[in-house]
């Protein structure tokens, strides 16, 4: 078999894998029992039987009583009705699910709900696939680590358990990570109008994900940016730039522009967004309160307890020995992340000319410097970042320490987390390694259904 044959088997072998953990989530674990899952499912309805995109209104919240729903764990018989507080998203992801809810008609409510959640499953198989061909991009010699970082995407318990869900995280994840792959193939090839086109196109559809897919307008102006920086005829390049960036817009604007003129229309001007509209209907939402330094602590540990494994509706953690072998691994994995990005830098640091970074001391291993693969690097650190702030500015006001909320930067994550190990291996090592990192991460998936998810559901029976 031959190196290209065995890297694609490996490929197929993660997303089997991906889509068999994600099949046993979306069919063991009760309906309604992943985190606004009848609120996405009631946006669906609506579509489905209004024939017209929810609105947001007084009474779609109720605190109250969606706190009794899950401490009971929605109970067979109880009504999920009035739980529409996910009315305000962008309908995308609600209207490619709109045909398997028709489809669905005279099927039992469960059976709707698992064909709607394996909706979400096949779309996180794609983002799995794009988090592959980005890392093949950043990293062209480097299989082993696309590999990598494919299976931390696909592997990672928590981020399963939502792909399994009715929910648009994944959804706006795969057109974050399609914007990504264009750009990046844009820092290596000649700069093409068609690159314009599509990023723009992608930008507009992840507009209509969800809101998080915004962070593609700082990316395609960051990403143009980097194109020029590289170019052979940089002054040509940088004049270029601003039409480049307006031609994206324009086709962002014609793909997306029509849902934000009918929030207008609905919510009023200052609210394109329907964040007021929002804020007036989700009153008695936990609020976060002042920041003293051991709250920060609590909502840090919180948000990475929750990225992992905090399943439910947060309400099925890991024991703290599960979590203090996690988050050993995670800090090695981050040193070396930190180290990668260190040997990408320092030639910077210390007024190294572009091109000419001193490299690692591994054998086999390229030098490091500000050319493609280190403005590729960049462009995943800003995503990151962007994300990283989004989630920290929700959490001022409200109490939503969900680690699911930097999923959207999956596929940077993933990426980041497999040049981390590679950089603490020796290059002939690093296949066993990220190899045994997934079969590892795979059991952990297994453990967490069947250990964790499924014992506290063994007393609330599925509808």
């Amino acid at each position: 078999m031959t190196s290209r044959a065995r890297v694609r088997a490996a490929l197929g072998l993660i997303v089997a894998g991906y889509l068999v953990l994600a099949f046993l989530y979306a069919t063991r674990v009760p309906i309604w029992n992943a985190p606004d899952e009848p609120a996405h499912y009631n946006f669906i309805r609506a579509i489905a039987l209004d024939h017209r995109l929810p609105v947001l209104t007084s009474g779609d919240y109720n605190q109250d009583e969606l706190a009794r729903l899950m401490h009971d764990h929605f109970a067979p018989g109880e009504s999920i009705d009035d739980l529409r507080y996910e009315s305000h998203q962008p309908p995308l992801y609600y209207l490619l699910a709109t045909p398997i809810f028709l489809a669905t008609d005279h099927a039992e409510l469960r059976t709707r709900v698992i064909a709607l959640r394996l909706l979400t499953t096949v779309i996180g198989a794609l983002a799995i696939l794009a988090t592959y061909r980005l890392a093949r991009l950043v990293f062209p010699e480097r299989s082993w680590l696309a590999l990598g970082a494919a299976a931390f995407a696909a592997f990672v318990p928590m981020h399963v358990f939502m792909d399994a869900a009715i929910d648009n995280d994944a959804l706006v994840e795969l057109m974050i990570a399609l914007v990504l792959i264009v750009l990046v193939d844009d820092l290596r090839k000649p700069r093409e109008p068609r690159n314009d086109l599509l990023v723009g196109a992608g930008a507009g559809l992840a507009a209509l994900a969800k809101l998080d897919g915004g962070v593609c307008a700082v990316l395609i102006v960051a990403g143009f940016a980097g194109s020029a920086f590289l170019s052979t005829d940089p002054s040509r390049a940088w004049r270029g730039a601003p039409l480049r960036i307006a031609r994206a817009a324009v086709v962002a604007a014609l793909i997306s522009g029509w849902w934000f003129v009918r929030n207008v229309l609905i919510y009023g001007w200052g609210d394109p967004f329907a964040l007021r509209r929002h804020a007036q209907v989700v009153v008695g939402q936990p609020l976060t309160g002042a920041l003293t330094g051991s709250r920060i602590r609590e909502l840090a540990l919180t948000a990475f307890h929750s990225f992992w494994g905090q399943f439910g509706w947060m309400g099925i953690p890991y024991s703290d020995r599960t979590y203090d072998v996690i988050a050993a691994l995670s800090a090695l994995v981050a040193l070396g992340v930190g180290l990668f990005l260190w040997r990408l830098a320092a030639p910077l640091l210390m007024g190294a000319p572009p091109g000419q970074g001193k490299g690692s001391s591994m054998p086999g291993r390229a030098a490091l410097s500000l050319d493609a693969e280190g403005v590729a690097v960049a462009l995943l650190l800003v995503e990151v970042l962007l994300v990283i702030v989004g989630v920290v500015f929700y959490n001022l006001r409200y109490l939503q320490p969900q680690g699911r909320y930097f999923f959207p930067a999956m596929p940077a994550l993933a990426i980041l987390s497999a040049a981390g190990i590679g950089e603490l291996i020796r290059d002939e090592h690093v296949g066993l390694v990220i190899s045994l990192a997934g079969i590892a991460l795979y059991g952990l998936c297994v453990f967490s259904l069947f250990q964790v998810i499924g014992p506290a559901f063994a007393a609330a029976p599925s509808p």
